[in-house]
């Protein structure tokens, strides 16, 4: 059966994601900056038995080396990887401050590069490995302009920013079986999102399922939206 990891697991996508995968029987990681606080985790730790739920503070390389150093040092097989945990700020280029701009950064980019690069080691084991790095239409550089969505520019960059790194990923990891996508999940009602957005968490996430379900190998190194169709870089 196989396994997946997801990062920014205890909230919004990341915690719907664990739901709907393990409605399914499957068997899930869920990585998160603090378990003890994880409500919506340790619910559904207390039904589900095949629910693993880990510290992982993507912001540190320390958190992120020592807990797939715990699954690899166990033999673990990761056959896909979610790479969810992220952050925005919605200011725009004249109002945001260096500082959030740096930390934004910092969570959706050198955050999502650490996660990648560490659980490796343990996707290798995979006879089909993939990961998806969890982008946005925000971060297309061809649709700037074209959507009725603005500011957020450190978002924005982060997500480029995030595109690359799949798109560089996908190439780097190809001899060991590792494909990497970007994905984006629509405009969704969480906290990042707010009540506006087009989505409900369970209706994007199980739209995302799907399309990860009919990825096919010759679509490594592509970025698609939750409707499964293939978004401009």
């Amino acid at each position: 059966m196989k396994k997946t990891f997801i990062s920014g697991a205890s909230r919004g996508i990341g915690l719907e994601l664990c739901k709907q995968l393990l409605g399914r029987n499957e068997n899930v990681i869920a990585g998160c900056r603090n378990p003890d606080e994880a409500i919506g985790l340790t619910a559904l730790q207390n039904i589900h038995d095949n629910l693993e739920i880990l510290q992982l503070n993507v912001d540190e390389e320390e958190s992120v080396r020592k807990c797939f150093d715990r699954l690899n040092e166990r033999g673990e097989t990761i056959d896909r990887l979610y790479n969810n945990a992220g952050i925005i700020d919605w200011k725009d280029l004249s109002e945001v401050s260096a500082d959030s701009f740096s930390n934004i950064l910092q969570t959706n980019l050198r955050g999502a590069f650490l996660v990648l690069r560490h659980s490796v080691c343990c996707m290798k084991r995979s006879h089909n490995a993939w990961i998806y790095n969890m982008s946005s239409r925000l971060g297309s550089i061809e649709l700037r302009g074209n959507t009725q969505l603005g500011g957020a520019i450190a978002y924005q960059c982060s997500k480029a920013g995030l595109n690359m790194l799949t798109k560089q990923a996908a190439i780097d990891l190809a001899d060991f079986g590792i494909n990497v996508v970007s994905l984006s999940p629509g405009w969704v009602k969480t906290e990042m999102g707010g009540e506006d957005a087009k989505y409900e968490v369970a209706d994007s996430v199980a739209k995302l399922i799907t399309v990860t379900d009919q990825l096919a190998r010759d679509k490594n190194g592509g970025f698609f939206g939750e409707d499964g169709g293939e978004i401009p870089w």
